[in-house]
């Protein structure tokens, strides 16, 4: 189910109810909600009576509290499956935004209370459903879940040349997706004394695809502008708008070297595994559930691939060299790795997580207040379910989370303005 839609299975197809606001102001997910307090039959899903489902999915905090609605007052004998598809704290907290974050981790964890399964998307989100859905007597089961590769044709490359061309695509105007920090590597490249420190002997251009339109928007495209500039990338850097164009993409693709994802923070991040899925070579920032997933590759082809210190140009600009000096291996790697990727499909993770949400009995609470702990598993290679061969356990009382994902529990904005420390302080007793 998405945040306006609810999507149901039955033998002849899928099933679409749209889902229209009753009032202005109303969000989609509340709707949902709305929605699915009034009987099964009067939008067209089967009577309880007949208990025909196994599991129901909801997605984050989107549309799985309208998920455990549905099954808790219609459907008690399925099972609950409950997506994470974002971090909510880390991502408003790159963003500044405090509050919103701990009130959407709030809205996870109150749905994850009822959840029989939990599962991320990638290791990254699956380490977050972890935390948040820890509990002191019901704990549910916890199951990583991989994105699926669409596998395309081959590029063919490396290019050669005297320049290296890289790919970005991504929204330049979405801040997390670290698009100026690409932009500061790119000028550093161009300063004879960096380039001879980091062994970089050819010139290197990059090609953002998701750059503000230069007829539609001009000042914020006159703004990016300005920003190449600023750093010393003028001719080095080549803002594009957003597409959905095959042909658009696929040339972008054809005429790089490499693709890079310089997020500041990735939930998972589909754009590597789309041009992995292509056999390009690419390089992710190491706090992505991309750069997680690389790392169950074969004989460690995935590793050069992740880029560590992601937040700063000056690692980028390092890893971006050593990229051109080993560039005929990457591409080897590549090769191999667009092979592994055939193993997760969509396919295969439905599969995978259907037999986890399956295998997993629904847990109610029983007389005396029983604990009772879910399982933990994993998506292998092909759609199998892996056991870790470990369980949950239960809550236990433990430093504070500070809305940042992969760090050390004692990282603090020290360098903050006031007002933003104290609305961290405020957020840690929410989240």
């Amino acid at each position: 189910m998405s945040a306006d839609e609810a999507c149901f299975d039955r033998a002849e197809g899928c099933f679409v109810i749209n889902v229209k606001p009753s009032k202005v102001g109303m969000e989609p997910r509340e709707a949902l909600e709305e929605l699915v307090r009034r009987s099964p039959a009067s939008y067209g899903l089967p009577s309880p009576d007949s208990d025909p489902f196994d599991i129901i999915v909801g997605h984050s905090r989107f549309s799985d509290p309208a998920g455990a609605a549905l099954r808790d007052r219609w459907y008690p004998q399925a099972g609950l499956v409950h997506f994470l598809h974002t971090s909510p704290v880390r991502l408003d907290w790159s963003k500044g935004r405090w509050e919103k974050g701990a009130r959407n981790a709030a809205i996870e964890r109150a749905v994850m209370r009822r959840a029989d399964v939990v599962t991320g998307v990638g290791s990254l989100l699956t380490s977050e459903a972890r935390r948040l859905s820890e509990q002191v007597v019901r704990v549910p089961a916890l199951h990583e879940f991989i994105p699926g590769t669409e596998i395309g044709e081959r590029v063919a490359g490396p290019h050669g040349g005297d320049t290296l061309k890289l790919l970005l695509p991504g929204r330049a105007t979405d801040e997390i997706k670290g698009v100026e920090g690409a932009i500061e590597a790119v000028g550093l490249l161009r300063n004879p004394k960096v380039r001879e420190r980091y062994g970089m002997t050819r010139d290197v251009h990059l090609t953002v695809r998701g750059g503000p339109h230069p007829v539609k928007q001009p000042e914020q495209y006159r703004e990016w502008q300005g920003i190449v500039e600023k750093y010393g990338a003028i001719g080095a850097v080549t803002l594009l708008p957003f597409s959905t164009d095959p042909a658009e993409l696929r040339a972008d693709r054809e005429g790089a070297d490499a693709i890079v994802m310089p997020s500041l923070h990735e939930g998972f991040g589909l754009v590597a595994t789309e041009g992995a899925g292509r056999g390009v070579p690419v390089l992710v920032n190491e706090e992505s559930g991309a750069a997680g997933f690389l790392r169950k590759a074969p004989d460690g082809i995935g590793e050069p691939c992740i880029v560590r210190g992601a937040r700063r140009a000056e690692a980028w600009a390092q890893a971006i060299a050593a990229l051109d000096a080993d560039l005929d291996r990457r591409w080897e790697n590549a090769g191999r790795l667009y092979e592994f990727l055939r193993q997760y499909s969509w396919e295969h993770g439905g599969q995978a997580m259907v037999d986890a949400a399956i295998q997993t009995t629904p847990v109610t609470l029983l007389p005396g207040m029983q604990p009772s702990y879910g399982n933990i598993t994993t998506q292998a290679p092909g759609g199998m379910l892996q056991s870790t061969g470990q369980s949950r356990e239960p809550w236990m009382v433990s430093q504070r989370y500070d809305g940042s994902t992969g760090w050390s529990p004692n990282s603090r904005p020290t360098q903050a303005p006031w007002h933003q420390r104290r609305r961290l302080v405020r957020s840690q007793g929410l989240t």
